[in-house]
């Protein structure tokens, strides 16, 4: 498992709950289309506790693929339009498909923290830039001063 920090023999049970979870996605967004109400997350929620006494989240719909698709199908309402910048778009292109599912959680877990927050953590890791980048060029001037002492004394010899 080196390598790996996801268990193989997990990967059975991670699907089955995946499927599971799609299926009673399915049968919630069915149920409100049947008696007229409009599909939301929260609508999907609430009907999933009340058809099979499971609580489910909205970002469990989200990131399940067949749950978001049946919910993507039958939405009576738009989502709120966030403006998403530019690079992130172009960072979530270039994910592939779990990866950009992982990133936009991540976005979206930054636009919750305070901008102070974000501002010191910024701060924090450009020092923290300026500080390897001294090391690395103090290595790299060791390395420099070594090989030459080595190569001047192969020379004298």
């Amino acid at each position: 498992m080196a390598g790996s920090k996801d268990p193989k023999w997990l990967e059975p049970l991670w699907e089955r709950k995946k499927s599971e979870t799609a299926k009673r996605v399915e049968g919630a967004v069915k149920e409100l289309v049947n008696q007229g109400q409009t599909v939301t997350l929260d609508g999907i929620r609430h009907t999933v506790r009340a058809l099979f006494g499971v609580s489910i989240s909205a970002n469990t719909v989200r990131r399940n693929e067949g749950a978001y698709a049946a919910y993507q199908k039958h939405r009576t309402e738009l989502p709120p339009v966030k403006a998403v910048s530019r690079s992130f778009a172009v960072m979530l292109r270039a994910m592939p498909g779990a990866g950009a599912v992982n990133l936009r959680a991540k976005i979206n877990r930054l636009r919750r923290e305070r901008k102070d927050s974000l501002i010191a953590r910024l701060l924090q890791l450009e020092a923290e830039r300026k500080r390897q980048s001294d090391r690395e060029d103090t290595l790299r001037e060791e390395i420099l001063r070594l090989h030459q002492s080595t190569w001047c004394k192969g020379v004298g010899q």
